[in-house]
């Protein structure tokens, strides 16, 4: 698993890799990319011994993948009394449908009209919200009624008391037919707004899931790597910022992150917004 942590004023968030349980995960610091993984049988370690979180059923033959799969539950919708689920082919389960799981709902309504997006919360506070922009809501201690084609992890771990729990119990809910996918956001921040910058991380994390890959480690990156100097250096040369930049407070960070996703782009066939920092500060 990586921790990325940055303070870049514009790039594409940053996002954990894990790997298999039998593979080492390279650690070192990331900025402006993110990573995503794929598994046909993801593998966690179980808190509980006796746990079968990870026992999915994706011993499937194409004969019987079906467009739509009935299951029935002791939920109407999720949470609710008892009734039966229709899920449809392209649905989505979002874990954590914070900003960037938000976005990629909106982009996946986008790509598939008529689809179901159900999102997994820590607490009730937005569910009215996630229901206005088409989320079905629920807890994450509530029961699914059924396993989804396609499953993104867009939580937080400095808001779960067991992250890796919840990490299995996310990937209980696929149903091995789409992709399951792992993410987390470093909030790099837009140098516009102070919003945070998602959603390059969130048109990659779609093109991904459509892919329907196995077992694979994706970069995102602009191909333009900047030290924090060189980026306050092209704000100053663009002229369209007032005030002076007297310089940076704390430890002196080179970063030296170098990093190409030149191999990510030709497979998935995406590109960033911008190709590069100079270049969307010429845009803007």
């Amino acid at each position: 698993m990586i921790m990325a942590s940055t303070h870049a004023i514009s790039g594409i968030p940053s996002l954990k890799t894990f790997r298999h349980s039998n593979s080492n995960s390279p650690k070192f610091p990331l900025s402006s990319n993110f990573w995503t993984s794929y598994y046909s049988h993801p593998q966690f370690p179980n808190s509980n011994p006796n746990s079968n979180f990870l026992q999915l059923s994706l011993s499937l033959s194409s004969s019987s993948m079906a467009s739509t799969v009935r299951a029935t539950s002791s939920s109407a919708s999720v949470g609710t009394s008892s009734s039966s689920v229709v899920v449809g082919e392209s649905d989505l389960l979002i874990v954590g449908p914070g900003v960037l799981g938000r976005l990629v709902a909106q982009q996946w309504s986008q790509n598939f009209p008529g689809c179901q997006i159900y999102g997994k919360t820590a607490t009730t506070d937005n569910h009215d919200e996630l229901i206005n922009i088409g989320i079905t809501p629920s807890v994450k201690e509530a029961m699914l009624p059924c396993q989804f084609p396609y499953v993104i992890f867009c939580a937080p771990p400095s808001k779960s008391p067991d992250y890796a729990g919840d990490v299995r119990e996310a990937a209980s809910s696929w149903n091995g037919k789409g992709s399951f996918v792992f993410t987390s956001s470093s909030g790099l921040v837009d140098c516009t707004d102070n919003g945070n910058c998602d959603e390059d991380a969130a048109s990659l994390a779609i093109a991904i899931l459509k892919k329907n890959l196995r077992s694979r480690v994706f970069l995102g990156c602009d191909n333009h790597p900047l030290s924090r100097q060189e980026i306050m250096d092209l704000v100053i040369q663009s002229g369209k910022f007032s005030g002076r930049f007297e310089g940076f407070t704390g430890a002196n960070d080179s970063l030296g992150k170098r990093l190409n996703n030149s191999k990510t782009r030709a497979e998935i066939g995406w590109e960033p917004k911008y190709p590069s920092f100079a270049e969307f500060l010429k845009i803007m």
